[in-house]
């Protein structure tokens, strides 16, 4: 297509946080970690104080972490865990 190369993301990891709980403070920080680690991982952050219904039947406890609608971790993992979990998904391959 024109020389142009289209990247391919490997989906929407969702965040549920409670802006202000200590857990969710150290969410954040692994957010930006993983968004350097790979930027084709799409990562939403929901603010269930914001949008107490986005988590319905789904979320019970901050933070927890949803990929393809199911979830993959409840309270923070740490980065060895969530490396383990990219590499899965394909996501430390480079960015095409």
């Amino acid at each position: 297509m024109g020389g142009q190369t289209v990247e391919r993301t490997l989906g929407v990891l969702k965040v549920f946080i409670i802006k202000g709980c200590l857990g969710c403070k150290r969410a954040l920080e692994l957010v930006d970690w993983m968004k350097g680690i790979n930027p084709r991982l799409v990562v939403e952050v929901i603010d269930l104080a914001m949008n107490p219904n986005a988590g319905r039947n789904l979320v019970f406890a901050v933070p927890t972490y949803v990929y393809d609608s199911s979830p993959v971790f409840l309270g923070n993992p740490s980065k060895g865990q969530l490396m383990t979990w990219l590499e899965g998904l394909g996501g430390l391959e480079p960015a095409i």
